[in-house]
């Protein structure tokens, strides 16, 4: 398939969307890499999970699978498993005395941290030749794609 120009005369491979499907692709090639690397057998989505409960506080089950872009009979299994783990807590939500909430425990922060050390340890060798301007380069990327997406993300 051939790229085909845009307004601007770039190469649309080139442009904005192109380059975001780009790192898309990149960062679950890097994500497949790091479990490879460390052995990890734990599904993505739980690692997901975990992050968003770390990043929201206490969501309902429905809520959690919405944010994890998962069905909830999906997010039924992973969160009866991280309870039995030890990694979420459920309890009875205060609003809605029908309803539960789920919430981090210390434990599975501990796990969360644990995975993303040991994934980012298994990735340093493929960066660890980075000139210091590279470096730089990486962590101004990392900060501009952050604040984007927590732009969006917490209105």
């Amino acid at each position: 398939m051939d790229a085909t120009s845009n307004d601007a005369g770039q190469s649309t491979d080139d442009g904005i969307p192109g380059l975001l499907v780009r790192l898309l692709n990149i960062s679950q090639r890097l994500g497949r890499y790091a479990a490879q690397e460390t052995g990890e057998r734990t599904s993505p989505a739980t690692w997901r999970a975990l992050s968003v409960l770390q990043e929201k506080g206490p969501l309902r089950l429905g809520v959690l699978a919405e944010h994890c872009r998962v069905r909830q009979p999906t997010m039924t299994t992973i969160v009866e498993a991280l309870i039995r783990d030890g990694h979420v807590l459920r309890r009875p939500d205060p609003d809605d005395g029908r309803a539960h909430l789920h919430e981090l425990t210390g434990t599975g922060e501990a796990a969360l941290e644990d995975w993303r050390d040991r994934a980012g340890r298994a990735l340093e060798p493929l960066f660890h030749d980075l000139t210091g301007p590279e470096r730089a380069l990486l962590a101004e990327t990392v900060e501009l794609l952050d604040s984007r997406l927590r732009e969006r993300t917490e209105r």
